[in-house]
């Protein structure tokens, strides 16, 4: 069944990839501006389009996604949808930013997709199955020193969880190679699970960046452990790929 899901989060990934692609660059026109975010119409009508595609092939199957809930609340699957996750790098016509869908059965994660428009790039997940990138099966880094290390830390939306990260950046900084900011969850976590990043952490993210990523990147060796700020929605998050010692780092 996970194969079956994960053939439509693939279509209904691309289809909204080809439409946020074909808008990338264009006038955007922003909803809502906030204090480290902003809202775009088009976040809403990417998420339209998927849950059309996944209605049409599961219509008894709940939905939640950034944007909103769809589909039947009572259903033991789950959809989890970020239809545009980067919408400040989409905004700002940076070319980073990606389509995140995963599935939970039972509350567990059974398939993902996490879709680049930009670069075409494809990662997918199934439980069971192998983690890949556009077909290739992908494992992440086998880097075990600090000194190596190239991550992410993600600055969150609000002033204690930017205090923090600051906090943190300064001690990571002189014991790593490099620290990045990307502007995309979901797409950190894929280039954890594929070797690109060693680690990825986040003082406060909501379930729909990080559910398909996290999948990808334990499938691909790696490992992730979460704080629960929110049930069921708002989360500490620090990835590694599985080898790197960050045990230092803490979410208290």
């Amino acid at each position: 069944m996970p194969t079956d899901f994960l053939a439509t989060a693939i279509e209904s990934a691309l289809e909204a990839g080809d439409f946020l692609r074909r808008h990338f660059g264009t006038d955007i026109k922003i909803e809502e501006k906030f204090s480290y975010d902003i809202k775009i119409e088009l976040d809403k009508l990417a998420q339209e389009k998927i849950t059309q595609s996944i209605l049409r092939d599961y219509p008894g199957h709940q939905i939640i996604g950034e944007e909103g809930i769809s589909g039947a609340k009572e259903s033991e699957v789950c959809w989890i949808v970020d239809p545009l996750d980067g919408t400040v790098n989409f905004t700002y016509g940076i070319p980073h930013f990606c389509i995140s869908i995963a599935v939970q059965q039972s509350g567990k994660t059974v398939a993902g997709v996490v879709y680049d428009p930009i670069r075409e790039e494809l990662f997918t997940v199934s439980d069971p199955g192998l983690p890949k990138l556009n077909g290739r099966v992908i494992k992440s880094s086998p880097r075990s020193f600090l000194s190596d290390a190239v991550g992410v830390i993600g600055f969150s939306r609000t002033k204690e969880t930017i205090s923090k990260a600051t906090e943190l950046f300064f001690n990571l900084v002189p014991k790593v190679r490099k620290i990045r900011f990307t502007g995309s969850a979901a797409l950190d976590l894929a280039y954890v699970a594929c070797g690109r990043l060693d680690f990825y952490i986040e003082q406060q993210i909501q379930i729909w960046d990080i559910a398909a990523g996290s999948l990808l990147v334990e499938k691909a060796g790696g490992k992730i452990i979460t704080k629960t700020i929110v049930k069921g929605k708002t989360f500490g998050l620090k990835a590694t790929n599985g080898v790197l010692n960050l045990d230092f780092v803490t979410f208290d």
